[in-house]
């Protein structure tokens, strides 16, 4: 063979060799573009945002069912506390009315370990006003969460749902790992930082926990990868209020108290004033009563529910008021949720009588007549998302 035919036979297997090669670099390039980068991102963020949506409707769904077969003498409405030892389960979290961070608690919510876009376990924040263990003292409709969330521009975003604008819970994607922040690998599930102590090292939105304030939560910033979504006070009690037989288990809370203080022989009511014909307060704390409001399957439910009565005693100790049908030595009203107008922020006993009782019905009371005033709790599914704010009277005869 001669020399220009053993070069020929040499150049086609390199040019073929250098053919292959420009076309693997040319199909490198193009998986690595920037449109299949923003792809893979929006791709990942789908998943992130699915991921917390589904935390979310797991958390509401939890606080509905709260009062079942694994807690049937406690009240609706609580939050489990976190995962703060990484076995995908609720713990005893802080102190009475403290927040509390760590990882979601999946296995407790009945879920998988939720991932978010970069493969990270989601984490999970709850305010004392709401977790379960150990509970606040009391829990209802007009509580109200600890995180203020801040826009970009540190601006607070004021929820709607809570009447201090704050959010109840907060489930949080970590998202990949930022420069300084260092995750240690290990066998858990989770990976090695099981006892959620190292909260910089996953979240940059939540800088501290302690403090007896509102807790400051940036859900956007430029040097952050954080996402979020918000549950507040609201979103809590419209699953409920939804429920056909939430109205009726409000009514036999309200019953009991009724009972309570017909047991107990009808005591000076606390903290009240002269209203007509009638001495105007609250009622005294449940272990000064006797009857069915301390009962263990209404314990919970009652105590949460106590401050939202006040409770109306004839001055004379006659039957001075006219109900439906009977006389009355005395009446419960409950208050129902806050009309706009209204603020309940601190304690009940630190509010004016203004801010439970409507106008008419304390002119009903100044006049001796309850027959004008409902006597069941309605919470009509139609209308659940307006405050049910009628007050609701039981004559004590």
């Amino acid at each position: 063979m001669t020399t220009r035919h053993r070069q020929r036979g040499m150049i086609l297997p390199a040019l073929v060799l250098l053919l292959s090669l420009g076309g693997l670099g040319w199909l490198l390039s193009g998986q690595d573009s920037p449109a299949d980068r923003a792809a893979r991102q929006l791709a990942a963020d789908r998943r992130t945002d699915q991921a917390l949506q589904v935390a979310r409707e797991a958390l509401l769904g939890f606080a509905a069912n709260y009062r079942n077969k694994e807690h049937p003498n406690a009240d609706f409405g609580y939050l489990p506390c976190p995962d703060l030892d990484g076995d995908g389960s609720s713990e005893t979290c802080g102190g009475q009315g403290q927040v509390s961070v760590g990882r979601l608690p999946y296995l407790t919510l009945n879920l998988p370990d939720l991932r978010d876009g970069s493969g990270e376990c989601l984490w999970y924040a709850v305010s004392g006003a709401f977790k379960n263990n150990p509970k606040a003292d009391t829990v209802t409709w007009d509580n109200t969460g600890s995180f203020r969330l801040l826009d970009g521009d540190a601006r607070v975003i004021a929820l709607p749902g809570d009447q201090a604008g704050l959010a109840a819970a907060l489930i949080i994607a970590p998202g990949r790992p930022l420069a300084g922040q260092q995750r240690s690998p290990g066998p858990g599930r989770c990976g090695g930082d099981p006892e959620a102590r190292r909260i910089d090292a996953y979240l940059e939105s939540i800088v501290t926990t302690a403090g007896t304030g509102p807790i400051d939560v940036a859900t956007s910033s430029p040097d952050g990868n954080d996402r979020m979504v918000a549950i507040d006070t609201a979103d809590i009690y419209l699953q409920l209020k939804g429920r056909a037989s939430y109205a009726s288990h409000l009514q036999k809370v309200f019953q009991s108290l009724a009972d309570c203080a017909l047991t107990s022989k009808l005591p000076s009511p606390i903290g009240s004033q002269v209203h007509g014909p009638v001495d105007l307060g609250r009622l005294p704390a449940l272990d000064r009563l006797q009857g069915p409001c301390r009962n263990a399957d209404l314990r919970d439910p009652a105590a949460n529910w106590a401050g939202m009565v006040r409770y109306a005693r004839c001055s004379s100790g006659t039957a001075c008021l006219a109900g439906a049908g009977q006389r009355c030595r005395g009446a419960l009203i409950f208050a129902g949720e806050r009309q706009p107008t209204q603020r309940r922020l601190g304690p009940p006993e630190q509010q004016g009588i203004d801010a439970y009782l409507e106008d008419s019905t304390l002119a009903a009371l100044s006049t001796g007549q309850l027959g004008a005033l409902p006597t069941q709790i309605t919470l009509p599914f139609a209308a659940r998302r307006q405050p049910a704010a009628a007050d609701v009277a039981l004559c004590l005869p």
